[in-house]
């Protein structure tokens, strides 16, 4: 968890034992996050991005902004719950040092103390949230890697200077061989041309195959479709908890 997370929970997280006596933003499968948290969350979330709410002049892109907010609340508690259907647990260890590390930021204990009990945390709960976004962190992380595509590829090697009808020859053979492959094996739509010569990928998995441009040399291709798998994977890991579960998004009424 970065420190600037773990900050941003003395700031701006609404312990439980009042959120449940505010108005209600949203609840997942029954858990309310409330507009006090939100509020809170949405001041933080503009300034990641260079915003502050008085800057905000239009009410539909004010809108957007704060329905974007809430989607961001509504993620991390979908991985949470995730994470305890899955009997996800987070190092004791790896807690404290997060606890830790967010103490000596503020200026020692006393100080630790004192914006605990401001933010309506005693030290236990503390802890015990800072697990919790652990344990979300790394559920994401573990979704994420269950679906990210392990990319491979067939090469037929093309001088960069080759004739047009060679290049055409080339592509063809790795059409066929593709063709020629094990019956089931998934492959990218169309080949790919490098420096290095036609490409075309095989995927393991069943996401979505995404084109890759005429790059220099087959390790940009692969950083680029690393790039590509691990953005699209996010999307795909969020997408499915949402289906998956209940949501109820009262702000947006």
């Amino acid at each position: 968890m970065k420190l600037k997370n773990l900050w941003w929970l003395l700031a701006f997280w609404l312990p439980m034992a009042f959120a449940n006596t505010e108005p209600v933003a949203a609840r997942v499968n029954g858990e309310v996050i409330s507009e006090l948290r939100l509020e809170r969350f949405f001041v933080e979330y503009l300034e990641d991005r260079g915003r502050a709410v008085a800057s905000i002049r239009s009410p539909k892109a004010y809108r957007q902004l704060r329905q974007a907010a809430l989607d961001v609340l509504i993620d991390k508690e979908l991985l949470w719950q995730e994470a305890q259907k899955r009997g996800l647990k987070v190092d004791d260890q790896a807690v404290q040092r997060q606890v830790e590390q967010i103490r000596v930021a503020i200026g020692g204990s006393e100080r630790f103390v004192r914006r605990l009990q401001d933010a309506g945390f005693d030290e236990v709960s503390f802890t015990e949230y800072t697990r919790r976004e652990l344990a979300a962190q790394q559920m994401f992380a573990a979704l994420i890697r269950a679906n990210t595509l392990q990319a491979r590829h067939l090469l037929v090697r093309v001088a960069p200077d080759a004739d047009a009808a060679t290049d055409a020859a080339a592509r063809l053979r790795l059409m066929q061989m593709r063709a020629a492959v094990v019956d089931g094996a998934s492959f990218a739509s169309d080949a790919v041309r490098s420096p290095f010569g036609w490409h075309l990928i095989y995927l393991p998995n069943h996401l979505e195959a995404v084109d890759v441009p005429d790059l220099q040399g087959s390790g940009t291709v692969r950083v680029q479709r690393a790039r590509q798998q691990q953005a699209q994977a996010r999307r795909q890991v969020l997408a499915q908890l949402r289906a998956q579960n209940r949501i109820e998004r009262i702000d947006d009424d």
